[in-house]
């Protein structure tokens, strides 16, 4: 697929929000959309990371009309010259000029709303929405989308009321309802995180697993896998 080229005219106004050691990796408009970069790790793999950016737009297009809430993207440019962006942005930085040769922008307007890790870091996070996150949870296994970035920073309480999700690049979502095993992994994903499992609290992960048993229709049986894994998976948290 060919991109239109990013140039100096979309970056104007644009401030810096996220960077790793390769280099930058999300810049914000001044009309508060979003510029996610992806920068190509290996040189040989350029077809596989073009592909990644096309991922991240079809999941958004393939979500919305899941009726799940996500993000809305407006725009892909391809940069030609990577060294755009230092020069547009005011960042002289030769290191980070050379990781992002052959990089890819998506342009898209933000999900309205606070993710639950805020919720839960200004403890406004309610039972409700703990019951509400399992439903979600189970309506997403049920159409078949398998969000390997799923955890609390990534799912939004829209101010509709709803729960939808951000940061969507690292997903499968198949034509049909995901297996168990798929299912257990993913709660895998949502507690991966060490310092968010603690202050959510035992009995909360429980109020959640309840949940998302009634609303997925598990299996007693199944039932029973799930929360001696999530046991596992709060005790020996992988990060």
């Amino acid at each position: 697929m060919t991109y239109p080229l990013l140039t100096a005219q979309h970056l104007t106004g644009a401030r810096i929000i996220e960077r790793d050691p390769r280099g930058i990796k999300v810049l914000q408009l001044p009309n508060a959309d979003y510029l996610k970069v992806f920068r190509l790790r290996h040189r040989f793999s350029w077809a596989r990371f073009q592909g990644y950016a096309q991922r991240f737009a079809k999941h958004a297009s393939t979500l919305a009309a899941l009726g799940i809430p996500t993000l809305k993207v407006i725009d892909c440019y391809q940069v030609k010259d990577a060294r755009l962006l230092d020069d547009a942005l005011a960042v002289k930085d030769s290191e980070t000029a050379q990781t992002l040769s052959h990089t890819f922008v998506v342009h898209y307007a933000p999900l309205p709303g606070d993710t639950l890790k805020h919720l839960l870091d200004q403890q406004q996070l309610q039972v409700a929405h703990i019951k509400q996150l399992g439903a979600f949870i189970a309506e997403l296994h049920a159409k078949g989308i398998h969000f390997r970035s799923l955890h609390f920073g990534n799912i939004v309480l829209t101010p509709e009321g709803k729960m939808g999700l951000i940061d969507i690049a690292d997903m499968k979502i198949y034509p049909w309802a995901l297996w168990f095993g798929t299912r257990l992994r993913s709660f895998r994903h949502l507690t991966r995180y060490a310092r968010m499992n603690v202050p959510f609290g035992i009995s909360n992960w429980a109020i959640l697993v309840d949940s998302y048993i009634e609303h997925a229709a598990l299996s007693p049986s199944k039932a029973n896998v799930l929360k001696k894994k999530m046991q596992h998976f709060l005790l020996h948290p992988p990060h």
